[in-house]
């Protein structure tokens, strides 16, 4: 296991542990979502060169690297469809493939007759998105590690490195992502069946067939992301303080809220405790009823 030291949200760091002779990633516990961009990347050029080496198959005895316990495969739900990975029994954690992990993060769309017949007519022609081995027109599954074929949509995995827009002036940022139909993420065109590499409109990559082209197609984001990271770009702190200015007159609203609850609860504890306390010391409630004689003696 290999030990990455990666960028996650606000500045702070995620450990990710990667098998490159496996290809698979462990996560503890929500690790995978805590990623920024420019650790997402930089995970994405691991995967890339662990793909230069052969393939194992994880030992089916594998075990937790913390606890060192079984293991149980989970089936889970997300925006994207189900997704698939080994975890801890005890919590602390889970193994994922590379195409697992791509999956659930919806980076991986699943790989049509026609799709496949445009990549092997390429130079580059049709690779296993988990282990890179190559793969021919017969092959459903790949033989090295069993992972189903599919493609990289690069127009959504530059989306999932900037989600606000740092790098808008890319192609594929032209438009806000439309996941559920077939139209091109760059320009907005119209896509025919079948056509998923390249946009007929703009020439924008749509999809390509191995990981190393995606992880080349948005390497060149890096030096604009990284630069976000320390400083936000102008039109991101605009759209940050426009947020914050919409939703301004609620937080009032609801501090208003609470310090009027709290101010009736206060006033509402406050009397009960104070007769309570007359009734368990006889000699405050003497007291009192003294003062009381004096204040009538002294006005009536």
């Amino acid at each position: 296991m290999q030990r990455l030291v990666l960028d996650g949200h606000y500045g702070r760091k995620v450990d990710i542990d990667l098998c490159a002779p496996c290809h698979v990633v462990w996560f503890d516990a929500i690790e995978s979502v805590r990623l920024a961009g420019t650790g997402m990347l930089a995970l994405l050029d691991e995967m890339v060169r662990a793909q230069s080496e052969p393939h194992h198959v994880l030992a089916p005895a594998a075990g937790c690297p913390r606890c060192a316990g079984a293991l149980k495969p989970v089936h889970n739900r997300s925006r994207w469809g189900r997704t698939l990975q080994l975890e801890c029994r005890r919590h602390h954690g889970a193994y994922q493939t590379f195409a697992q992990f791509l999956s659930e993060k919806g980076l991986i769309r699943p790989l049509g007759a026609a799709d496949r017949a445009v990549l092997l007519r390429r130079d580059q022609g049709l690779a296993c998105l988990n282990c890179g081995a190559a793969m021919g027109q017969p092959d459903t599954r790949c033989s090295y590690c069993d992972a189903l074929p599919g493609m990289v949509d690069v127009a959504r995995l530059a989306s999932a490195l900037d989600p606000e827009g740092a790098t808008d002036s890319h192609a594929v940022h032209g438009v806000a992502a439309r996941h559920a139909s077939l139209h091109c993420l760059a320009c907005g065109a119209p896509l025919p069946d079948g056509v998923s590499v390249q946009c007929a409109q703009c020439g924008a990559t749509l999809a390509v067939g191995q990981l190393a082209q995606a992880h080349q197609a948005v390497s060149t984001l890096a030096a604009a992301l990284r630069a976000h990271a320390e400083s936000p770009a102008p039109h991101v702190r605009r759209r940050r303080l426009a947020r914050l200015d919409g939703d301004r007159s609620r937080r009032r609203d609801w501090v208003r809220e609470m310090e009027a609850s709290e101010s009736g609860s206060y006033a509402q504890s406050e009397s009960p405790a104070f007769w309570d306390d007359l009734r368990e010391n006889p000699w405050a409630a003497a007291g009192l009823a003294v003062l009381l004689l004096f204040v009538w003696w002294l006005f009536g």
